[in-house]
């Protein structure tokens, strides 16, 4: 099986382009309350279980439960961002900590942790993040400019995106039909992070993100 992370800015369609991923059930274990968008008509995911992300000591293990039950061949894990922030706000609201660098990094940890587990387990495994973009950075031209890149802490992201499988931006455009249609950016650049180990393509569906049958469409 295969693991994934897919970002955007926040309100770019993380949580409705990630369950569009095919799967007879997935799970979607969502922190940051956007599993409401899946209540409108057109959103609507017959086959999707949903649990929210409630508290930062538990997922892990709830996680890991799902996996275990073997009910699901994707499992969503929206998003890590928020996640993230959601273990400090805990373990500084806990008092245990009297130096937070250690609480830092015990979430580091266990987030690196995770994203090396995702790629091993019994099922795919999509993660999502919001965006930010790194201060300037020199580009191949000589220029100055900012990459985008998935909203994580410094001191993980290359961890946590190197032991991806597939890296992508949410990205949309508008058809011939007149509507907005999403797809997924792989292109990895000085500008931006993306990659595609699975299938190497450039660009592709969020329904086909595990089986490669969207080799280059948009």
């Amino acid at each position: 099986m295969a693991n994934a992370l897919i970002y955007c800015q926040s309100g770019g369609g993380k949580t409705v382009n990630a369950t569009r991923v095919d799967g007879k059930m997935n799970l979607l274990m969502c922190s940051d309350n956007s599993q409401v968008v899946l209540n409108n008509p057109e959103f609507k995911r017959d086959n999707l279980d949903m649990k929210i992300i409630s508290n930062y000591e538990s997922f892990i293990k709830d996680f890991e439960t799902a996996v275990k039950s073997g009910k699901y061949e994707n499992i969503i894990l929206d998003n890590l961002s928020d996640i993230f922030d959601l273990g400090i706000l805990e373990m500084e609201a806990s008092g245990k900590y009297k130096d937070m660098r250690k609480a830092y990094l015990l979430i580091y940890h266990a987030l690196k942790r995770l994203a090396r587990k995702s790629g091993q387990v019994g099922c795919n495994v999509i993660f999502t993040c919001w965006e930010t973009f790194d201060d300037d950075v020199v580009m191949p031209d000589g220029t100055i400019g900012k990459r985008i890149k998935p909203r994580l802490p410094e001191k993980i992201i290359d961890s946590v995106l190197g032991l991806c499988n597939v890296v992508g931006r949410i990205e949309n455009k508008i058809g011939q039909d007149g509507n907005v249609h999403y797809y997924y950016n792989y292109v990895g650049s000085a500008k931006m992070y993306g990659k595609d180990q699975l299938f190497n393509r450039k660009y592709g569906k969020p329904e086909k993100i595990f089986n490669g049958k969207d080799k280059g469409e948009m």
